[in-house]
């Protein structure tokens, strides 16, 4: 997923934007491979796909949509925070994909250093729970002699009273953190894993439409949940300027793909 950043410089002289270094067309492949198998997959990989270009983006979701029956779990890291955001249908609101952005082992901007581990069931290979663990950094630089303490700092199933982690339970969890502004504060105290000194839970507000938009899994899913342009070309932001010189040129089919 290196690939598709907006700072991939290289993107402005590859022949083929769509899928630089061919990744797609490597992960179709594989992706078919174990359909004939019978097999599942759990996707590993950086950057979050609703943070890549939108000419990769559009087409990575189209595989999740096409192996939605093969590919149990996604999981990303890049960000440094901890959160998560739903794959939805292309021309449907079905949530087919949970995606998993998980802690890092750095700190910075106020974070303590943490890391996941995820539970799976055994036969079908879908996600059961994730745990959190965590050094807390100010008692650590307090006693910089001893040995740093990792602990547990929550699972997410107990921590959001959720009964599973199933694409549409996660999605139902966020309108849950867009109704519930005791709900949302945790969340976002967690994303930085109560980091900070002292470290204090934020007061998030009910109904910040940010929660819904992490039903987007594409750059131009989230602009229209914000409420933005697909591309602005006054923006300062680097990844309007690729989107815009990168183009788009692709046309999404209405028709709906069913797996029975």
């Amino acid at each position: 997923m290196q690939a598709c950043n907006d700072l991939n410089w290289w993107l402005l002289t590859d022949k083929d934007r769509s899928d630089p270094g061919h990744q797609i067309e490597w992960l179709e492949s594989e992706l078919h491979a174990l359909e004939e198998l019978g097999g599942f997959a759990h996707i590993i990989a950086h950057i979050p796909s609703v943070s890549c270009l939108h000419q990769f983006g559009i087409r990575y979701k189209a595989l999740m949509e096409r192996y939605q029956h093969i590919i149990r779990f996604s999981s990303f890291g890049h960000t440094h925070d901890e959160s998560f955001f739903i794959t939805q249908a292309i021309n449907t609101t079905s949530p087919i994909g949970f995606n998993l952005v998980t802690a890092s082992g750095t700190s910075g901007g106020d974070r303590n250093p943490a890391f996941t581990m995820t539970e799976f069931d055994a036969e079908y290979m879908v996600p059961l729970n994730a745990h959190t663990y965590y050094m807390n950094l100010t008692e650590a630089n307090a006693s910089p002699e001893a040995e740093p303490v990792w602990q547990e700092l929550h699972d997410v199933l107990s921590e959001y009273d959720l009964q599973d982690m199933s694409p549409s339970s996660m999605k139902n969890f966020t309108e849950t953190l867009y109704n519930d502004a005791s709900v949302a504060s945790q969340y976002d105290w967690n994303q930085h894993v109560r980091g900070g000194s002292p470290s204090t839970r934020p007061n998030t507000p009910a109904h910040q439409q940010r929660f819904r938009c992490l039903q987007a899994s594409e750059a131009f899913e989230l602009r229209d949940c914000e409420g933005q342009p697909h591309i602005n070309i006054k923006s300062t932001d680097t990844t309007d300027w690729f989107n815009y010189i990168i183009a788009d040129w692709i046309t999404v089919a209405n028709k709906t793909l069913a797996i029975f």
